[in-house]
C-alpha cells in the first residue's frame, strides 16, 4: 500500500515540479527525515541541484537516512547545534558552492538568527528563504530587518487541513506512549494550550473521543472560538492547577517558569509543536531532579510538585514518524510552487506567500492525483 501512494505522491510532484523552470542555482533543505520524503526531494532535484540537506534530530527514521546519504549530502546536528547561530553559520558556510546562487528551504526558522549575517556575507546569491511552519514564520516576522525574500507557506488555506490532521497525530503518538505507563486518559482532565489550527484539530480529535477537554489561548477571540466548539475555557492558572494532561501546541513557550509551580502532581505534558519550544527547558533542567521512566517518558521533581515530559518535550508525533497521509503532500507541492513565486520576487526583501490562483492550480493537481471522483474518497480506498 505504501509502494502505491508513495508512487502517486511521486507523480504528483514531478507534475508540480513542471510549472517551475530550471533555476541556475543550488538548494539547502533543512527538514524532517521521514519515509515520505525522497519523492519530496527528487522533485525539487530536478529544477536545481541539492547541495546539502540538513536533518532534523528529533524526525530521523533510520532507513530514510541511509536512503537519501546515497543521493545527498546529509547532514546531522543535534538540536543544541542547530539552535547555536554561530555554529549552524560555520557548518553552513563549510558545506554549500560560495560561487552559485541559494535558496535554502526550511522547517522552523532555524535559519533567521543569522539569515542577516548569511545575507551580508553571500550578498545577492543568496536569493531567499522557504518557510515551512508558524514557529519558523514567526521567527522571521520578528527580525528587525527582513534582508532577502522569505516565502512563508506556514498560513496558507492549504496547510489547514495539514495542521488539523497534526492534532490527530500528537493524540495518537500520545496515547500509545502514556498506555506503556499504565495511565489511561478515561475521566482525566485533559488541557490544550493554544488554539491555533494544530490545537483546534486536537481539541476536536479529543472531543470525538469523549474526553474532558480545556483550552487556553492568549488570543481572547480563540477561547471564544473554543467556547463555540464545545471546549472549557478556564483561566490559565485554574487550567493548569486542575489538568492531568497538557498539549502545548502555541508555536511558542506555553508553559514558562512562573507557569510550573501551578501544576499539580503527576501532570504529563506534551508537545505538538517544533522544536522543544513549548516548555521551558533550560528551567525545567536548572530547578527540577529527572528520572527517566523510560524511553521518551521523564519524571521531574522537586520539592514543589512532579511532573511527566513526553519526549523530552520535542514533538510527541515524531515518535511515530509524524506522516498524516496523502493531503501532506497538498502542503509540500506548495512549498515547491514557493520557488516560482521566490524567483518572481527578484530579490525583494519582505515575508511573502504564494498567490491564490497557484494554490487553486495546486489543489486541483491533487485531487486529480488523489481522490476517486465517484467516491469522492482517496484512490488507495
Amino acid at each position: 500500500m505504501y509502494n502505491l501512494i508513495s508512487n502517486m505522491r511521486e507523480n504528483y510532484f514531478l507534475n508540480v515540479a513542471q510549472f517551475i523552470p530550471k533555476i541556475k542555482c543550488q538548494f539547502v533543505i533543512l527538514t524532517h527525515i521521514l519515509p515520505d520524503r525522497p519523492e519530496l526531494l527528487a522533485a525539487i532535484s530536478k529544477i536545481a541541484p541539492i547541495t546539502l540537506i540538513i536533518a532534523i534530530p528529533y524526525s530521523i527514521e533510520k532507513k530514510t537516512f541511509t536512503q537519501l546519504g546515497e543521493y545527498y549530502n546529509l547532514l546531522a546536528l543535534s538540536l543544541e547545534e542547530m539552535t547555536d547561530p554561530e555554529f549552524l553559520y560555520q557548518k553552513f558556510i563549510e558545506q554549500i558552492d560560495l560561487e552559485v546562487p541559494l535558496i535554502i528551504l526550511e522547517i522552523g526558522g532555524y535559519f533567521a538568527p543569522i539569515i542577516e549575517q548569511l545575507r551580508s556575507y553571500l550578498g545577492n546569491k543568496l536569493l531567499g528563504v522557504i518557510e515551512d511552519t508558524e514557529t519558523g514564520h514567526r521567527q522571521y516576522e520578528k527580525l528587525k530587518t527582513i534582508p532577502c525574500p522569505i516565502v512563508s507557506v506556514a498560513r496558507s488555506f492549504l496547510k489547514e487541513s495539514e495542521d488539523c490532521l497534526i492534532g490527530e497525530s500528537c493524540l495518537f503518538s500520545t496515547e500509545n506512549l502514556i498506555r506503556k505507563s499504565g495511565f489511561l486518559l478515561d475521566g482525566k482532565k485533559i488541557l490544550i494550550l493554544g488554539f491555533g489550527k494544530i490545537g483546534r484539530g486536537l481539541g476536536q480529535a479529543l472531543l470525538h473521543r469523549g474526553y474532558h477537554v480545556s483550552v487556553y489561548d492568549i488570543d481572547p477571540s480563540k477561547r471564544v472560538l473554543a467556547l463555540s466548539e464545545g471546549l472549557k475555557i478556564p483561566a490559565k492558572k485554574a487550567a493548569l492547577q486542575h489538568a492531568d494532561l497538557i498539549f502545548g501546541a502555541t508555536g511558542n513557550y506555553s508553559i514558562e517558569k512562573d507557569d510550573f509551580k501551578h501544576i499539580k502532581n503527576g501532570t504529563i505534558l506534551v508537545s505538538c509543536s517544533s522544536k522543544q519550544v513549548e516548555f521551558d527547558i533550560s528551567y525545567i533542567k536548572e530547578n527540577y531532579v529527572r528520572v527517566d521512566i523510560f524511553d521518551h517518558y521523564t519524571r521531574y521533581s522537586n520539592n514543589d510538585n512532579y511532573f511527566y515530559l513526553l519526549a523530552d518535550g520535542k514533538p510527541v508525533n515524531f515518535l511515530d514518524d509524524g506522516i498524516i497521509g496523502p493531503v501532506l503532500a497538498l502542503v509540500q507541492a506548495e512549498i515547491i510552487f514557493s520557488i516560482k513565486t521566490l524567483m518572481a520576487l527578484e530579490g525583494k526583501p519582505g515575508l511573502y506567500e504564494v498567490g491564490s490562483e497557484d494554490r487553486r492550480i495546486l489543489a486541483d493537481l491533487w485531487l486529480n492525483h488523489f481522490l476517486d471522483p465517484v467516491s469522492g474518497s482517496y484512490l488507495n480506498g
